[in-house]
């Protein structure tokens, strides 16, 4: 196969020849920052999948930027590094607000609006995802580390999918469960997401690790330098 056939085979796997992967980085953000405050993070990570023997997840790299609003809400964009190798444009913009978080407590609800694009710079296509992230978080000590447990909503507008494939769910649910370790200056964070589970695992493109044979177990790690 040569270069370009093998780049426009990758292209339609992320485009959505393979459903698993829309949702191919963690939660950007999870508690809104403080006011002001900025962060940049570097994510790795995917769905996990049978290779050479043994498990792993797939290695999908993304890099994003925040900053608090008001202390209640963060704009955040992230873009995706592993794609852009393969000739493929993809970001994702959004926020995230408290919906509930009184001063006197350790609980919170957080609410996302999110808008995923991709481009493939060969071929043209471009999808658009909206996005809508519910967490709740509890933080283990004031504006310290905390554990989250969520679920990100995805919502298709196209009719088909790559080779005209028909579209046979909108709504693609992926329940996650999440830690964040929250230092001066750094947040390290790992999440565990379970990517559609009620999706028969095969048949498949990649050989995708669900539970029951449904859905993909996804692992992700993520890294944030705050200023």
């Amino acid at each position: 196969m040569c270069i370009r056939d093998s780049n426009l085979a990758i292209i339609l796997f992320i485009l959505g020849a393979a459903s698993f992967i829309q949702s191919c980085a963690p939660s950007r953000v999870v508690r809104p920052f403080e006011k002001n405050q900025k962060a940049i993070s570097a994510s790795l990570g995917g769905p996990l999948i049978g290779f050479a023997g043994t498990t792993i997840p797939m290695p999908l790299t993304s890099l994003s930027y925040a900053q608090g609003v008001t202390d209640n809400v963060t704009l955040f964009g992230g873009f995706h590094t592993t794609a852009m190798l393969y000739g493929v444009v993809q970001t994702d913009i959004g926020a995230c607000v408290n919906v509930y978080h009184p001063d006197s407590s350790k609980f919170g609800i957080s609410f996302n609006p999110v808008l995923n694009f991709a481009f493939d710079t060969w071929e043209g296509n471009k999808r658009i995802w909206p996005e809508i992230d519910i967490n709740a978080y509890w933080e283990f000590k004031n504006k310290g580390s905390f554990m989250y447990i969520g679920a990100s909503n995805w919502f298709e507008l196209s009719n088909n999918k790559a080779h005209d494939e028909k579209i046979e769910h909108r709504w693609l649910f992926n329940p996650h469960l999440g830690y964040t370790y929250s230092r001066k200056k750094w947040n390290y964070n790992i999440e565990m997401k379970y990517l559609l589970p009620y999706k028969e695992t095969f048949p498949n493109v990649v050989d995708y690790r669900g539970i029951n044979g449904n859905g993909a177990v996804g692992l992700y790690f993520n890294f944030t330098r705050k200023f």
